[in-house]
């Protein structure tokens, strides 16, 4: 039972005798009223800038704290009944204030180190440059596939910035040689493919707008584990991220031979016998696979392209090959802030390297602090295309070649 006692002005005390700690605060306020003013300010100033110190401090461990990163996420995702679902950064994008709280931290602090695009069309060197820049800085890469590089004993793909589950991802535990690399302090070389550049499609799948191409360049895909149930999602973040950019160009010809050969060993892997047994890995193989796609595409090639289908090989292919190095710089223009491009050509691995390795390393504030990883090239790509073939090709890649892509590629052609 709660003992109540009168007051001086008549009203009536319900704590009874819990009143210690407020007897203790009303010590400590008459204490403050006998010093002399400019004491009382002091302490008065002081007490105040340790409670603002604790929430403060209390608050940035908690962003920072591993253990919250699951509910930061949580208001990512989208619950459906897809296999892949996507949470974005990009039409909705603000800054959190859910689970993490009010307290946020500056965005030029938070996204260290920035991310340095690796804009490659795929099979054009890909690997062989982010591997060396590792070897050669010890520095880990990043990339915007994070299942690629999601070790086993981890639960989650790593993003390289704690709070920002959409990524880019590191490559953590997963490497070949099971070490981790320490993020640079600076940039990060980071793989991204980018859009126009599926294989299995027709030209209503693989043209593609500037705007679109740069939202493909920030997706990719990670493991999470939301519910405690590891899956795979599409992610997203703003490509205003961004802060400088590689772009990787490849013999067009080499290209497209190089990307038959890896469909030849995505076919041997799923153990496609009747693909196998119609496409050899050589030249008769490539040419058997670019009129299936004559075959399975030309309706949709005349819906588009009407009168003007293109008469090169493999049209498709080289279509995309070009636009898609044409939207790099369309792409690129589209973001609201000057982002510096080093242009790199795959073959100058192989007749200049050391130059080229280090113009590399230069650009994203990288020491050599190691070895140079050896460069071998295959070099059995002749004879796949007749010279009547290359005409037509280089003929449909300067017609769909912007002026800037022309130039950057119209050596291969010895022009």
């Amino acid at each position: 039972m709660t003992r109540r006692r009168n007051l001086p002005n008549g009203t009536e005390d319900q704590n009874g005798d819990d009143s210690g700690e407020a007897s203790a605060s009303t010590s400590f306020v008459n204490g403050l009223f006998h010093m002399s003013g400019r004491t009382r300010r002091l302490m008065i100033l002081l007490a105040c800038m340790s409670v603002a110190f604790y929430f403060l401090n209390n608050k940035e461990q908690q962003i920072l704290d591993e253990s919250h990163y699951t509910d930061a996420r949580k208001q990512y995702l989208k619950e459906g009944n897809r296999r892949h679902e996507r949470y974005t950064g990009v039409q909705h994008y603000t800054r959190p204030k859910g689970p993490t709280g009010k307290f946020i931290l500056r965005p030029e602090n938070e996204f260290i180190p920035a991310i340095a695009w690796l804009m490659s069309f795929p099979n054009s060197g890909t690997s062989f440059t982010m591997t060396m820049v590792a070897r050669a800085s010890n520095r880990s890469f990043a990339t915007n596939y994070g299942d690629e590089v999601t070790a086993k004993d981890e639960p989650d793909s790593l993003s390289i910035y704690p709070r920002r589950p959409e990524g880019p991802y590191w490559s953590g535990y997963s490497g070949k040689i099971n070490t981790p690399r320490d993020l640079p302090e600076k940039y990060v070389i980071t793989k991204t493919h980018c859009g126009s550049r599926c294989i299995n499609c027709g030209p209503d799948q693989y043209i593609e707008t500037p705007f679109m191409f740069l939202r493909r360049c920030s997706q990719g895909h990670a493991r999470l584990t939301p519910g405690g149930v590891r899956r795979k999602y599409d992610v997203e973040y703003p490509p205003e991220r961004v802060q400088k950019a590689i772009h990787l160009i490849r013999n067009p010809l080499h290209n497209i031979i190089a990307r038959y050969h890896l469909e030849h060993r995505h076919a041997n892997y799923k153990n496609k016998t009747n693909w196998l047994d119609e496409h050899q890995n050589d030249a008769d193989g490539l040419q058997a696979w670019c009129k299936d796609f004559d075959i399975t595409y030309a309706e949709a090639d005349k819906e588009y392209f009407q009168d003007n289908i293109p008469k090169a090989i493999c049209h498709g292919e080289f279509f995309k090959w070009t636009q898609w190095h044409n939207l790099v710089h369309e792409g690129l223009a589209l973001i609201n802030h000057p982002v510096p491009l080093l242009t790199v050509y795959y073959e100058d691995y192989a007749s200049n390297f050391n130059e080229t390795a280090m113009r590399i390393l230069d650009f994203l504030e990288l020491d050599l602090v190691g070895e140079l990883r050896e460069f071998t090239a295959r070099s059995d790509y002749d004879g796949y295309f007749t010279d009547e073939q290359v005409k037509d090709i280089r003929d449909l890649i300067k017609d769909v070649a912007s002026d800037q892509t022309w130039k950057e590629v119209k050596h291969y052609f010895g022009e």
